[in-house]
Parts: C-alpha cells; structure tokens; sequence
C-alpha cells in the first residue's frame, strides 16, 4: 500500500538547526512513509536535509552517502529536489574543508534555482557561494547580488540577518572598516525590528569602532556587555576577546590581561575558530602570556 502524499508532513517546518541530531531522528521517523510513498519528490528533499542533519554533525561520510540516495532518485523534471541536492552536497564538500569542490555545485544550484523562480534557493545558494569562494571582492558580489534578490523579494527579508553580517565580515578582511561598521549597523536595525539586538552584533559594533581608531567607543559598548553576562554567571569568549583588545588599545594591558587568557581558553574549546581561525588562537596565546 502506499502512503497519499496528503499524508507526508511539511518536514522543513521540523527543522532545528541548533540541535541536527534531534532533527536527524526526526527526518528519519518520517523516511518509511516517505519511502512508501509514489511521491519521488518529497523522499529526494528529505534526503538532501537528513544529509544535511549528519554534515552539521560533521559525518561527513554519511552525508555523501544519503546525497548519492537522493540522486539516484532524480530526474529531469524534479527541479526543486535538484536544486535542494546541490546546494547540500556543496554544503558538505564546504563544511568538511574543500570549498573549491563546492563551488561549482553552488553556482548550478543559483543558476538552476534562478531559472525556475525558486528566490528562497536562489539566495541560498548566491550566499553559500559566498561562504566558499577564497575571493573576498567576489564574496561581496555575492552578498550584494543576494542582497538585491532580497530587496526584490521582501518575503525573504529573514536572510538580511546572514547577509548583513557576512558582508560586515568580507568588508572587515579586506580592512575596509567603515563599510564593516555600515552593515553591523544595518544588522542592528534589522535586529531591532524583529526582536533584540544579538550580543554579537553589538561585539561587532565594538570591534568596528575600535578598528576605525575609537576605543574608548569600543569600550563604551562591551564594557556593559561583560558586566551583564558576569552578573548572569555566563562567560563568553568573543566578549572576553573585545573586552581585552578595547583595553589593550587604550593602553591599560593590566586590565586587559585576564580577560587575553579568559578569552584564549574559551576560544581554544570552539571547535568552529579551531579550524577556522587558528591565527585568532595564536594571537591570543601571545597576549595571554605573563606580563613583564
């Protein structure tokens, strides 16, 4: 017998892409009905996001091997699961360290998702392009190509938070700082209207001020920021790392001290700076060791 597609729940609505694991057991309560079912479509979906459930648990492995299920199941008709399969077999070659393999499947997944009116997709895959390409003028182009997708399309303003940030983070790379500090601010809007500013974004706010020559500013914001997580009992290593770098700045390296080893043991335990930004960890060993 198999199973009316009336049957098969809305699978994206169960996403909760802070925990993968539980979403993974999720996803796949809902494959032996998916598998029954003549709907070829929704069981290829479904495997392109239990793919992504085990790459975000980096089984990197695994994740190919369910993308390769959800392959063979497509066919020249199945646009919306094509373009689902490549971005999350980009998104896997970009996670387990090889972005030069992902890129081209992110460039097919824009183009494919562009042609076929899918705007959510398309701007997946132009800011996933961003992510991988080594380019950081080309990363830009992304962003604002993506950016303009948005402005067209104000259904898909949930992206600005992504998109906003990444562009902070291309522009502060290339030390273009004032156009960093533009889209944190822009960020922060963005997160003003749709609920309250991210701690981050008003670490980034700091940082920004504090790269453009005003430390005092930069303090001005992180200070309070620190105080209040201490007073929570909470500890966190980027707050700790722009407390230490406004203090060093303004030539108070006493102050800045504990909060330099604060913030390469907290730092040193994520396993994202681990094997994105080594040189922040050795940055920070130097400033964390003792005093003269």
């Amino acid at each position: 017998m198999t199973v009316k597609i009336m049957s098969l729940p809305d699978f994206d609505k169960l996403w909760n892409y802070s925990n993968p694991a539980e979403t993974e057991k999720k996803f796949l309560a809902l494959l032996p009905a998916a598998e029954q079912s003549t709907d070829r479509s929704y069981l290829a979906q479904l495997l392109t996001q239990i793919a992504r459930t085990q790459g975000l648990q980096n089984r990197f492995d695994q994740a190919h091997a369910t993308l390769n299920r959800a392959e063979k199941l497509l066919t020249d008709d199945l646009h919306l699961p094509r373009i689902r399969y490549l971005l999350e077999r980009g998104r896997v070659f970009n996670s387990s360290s090889q972005p030069l393999q992902a890129l081209p499947l992110f460039q097919q997944a824009y183009n494919l998702a562009l042609a076929e009116n899918q705007t959510r997709y398309a701007i997946d895959a132009i800011h996933m392009l961003a992510i991988a390409d080594p380019d950081r003028h080309k990363q830009i182009e992304h962003n604002l190509k993506a950016l303009a997708l948005v402005d067209a399309n104000p259904d898909q303003r949930r992206w600005l938070w992504a998109l906003y940030n990444n562009l902070a983070e291309s522009y502060a790379a290339l030390h273009h700082y004032q156009s960093a500090l533009t889209y944190t601010l822009k960020l922060f809007d963005y997160q003003k209207e749709t609920g309250e500013p991210d701690i981050h974004t008003l670490k980034d706010h700091a940082r920004f001020l504090r790269l453009l020559g005003h430390p005092d500013q930069s303090l001005a914001i992180i200070q309070p920021l620190f105080d209040k997580l201490a007073a929570d009992h909470k500890e966190d290593g980027w707050i700790e790392e722009e407390l230490a770098e406004s203090l060093h700045a303004l030539d108070r390296p006493t102050d800045a001290h504990p909060h330099f080893v604060k913030a390469h043991t907290l730092l040193s335990a994520d396993p994202w700076v681990q094997r994105h930004d080594p040189a922040k960890l050795n940055h920070l060993a130097q400033r964390a060791q003792p005093l003269k």
